[in-house]
């Protein structure tokens, strides 16, 4: 639980980073997308956070690793999103597996809002990088 905690705010940092390097290339609409996506995802950190507490799950934050900040091209910088979101997807997954094995089921129930947000984040991303990829 707490490694999707993790996840999550590592998550908002890679999009704060490509906010960053978006703005830093005057790319205002992508470098906004970037920050709103940033701010969601630590949203879903604090309500893991929150989840955690009601239902007495430890909880102890971990430390984040740098985001990557060197990209190449804005292609680079979807497909890196792209991919995050891919492993984030996994990380969901495997919670919830472990969720319906020790039959906790407000965690499945807490959990299906993330997994139908991760479909539809790995769609838009997928449908971005094809059209960066096509220009």
């Amino acid at each position: 639980f707490n490694e999707q905690v993790t996840n999550e705010f590592t998550a908002s940092h890679l999009y704060l980073s490509a906010s960053i390097w978006f703005n830093a290339r005057d790319w205002e609409g992508m470098a906004a997308y970037m920050l709103s996506e940033s701010e969601e995802e630590r949203g879903h950190a604090l309500s893991f956070i929150d989840f955690g507490i009601k239902r007495n799950i430890p909880l102890q934050l971990q430390s984040l690793d740098e985001p990557p900040s060197a990209w190449h091209s804005p292609e680079d910088v979807w497909e890196t999103l792209l991919a995050a979101e891919k492993e984030n997807t996994q990380s969901l997954l495997k919670i919830a597996e472990e969720a319906k094995e020790c039959n906790d089921f407000s965690l499945v129930h807490f959990l299906n809002p993330f997994h139908m947000e991760q479909v539809e984040s790995e769609d838009k991303l997928g449908t971005i990088l094809s059209k960066v990829k096509d220009e």
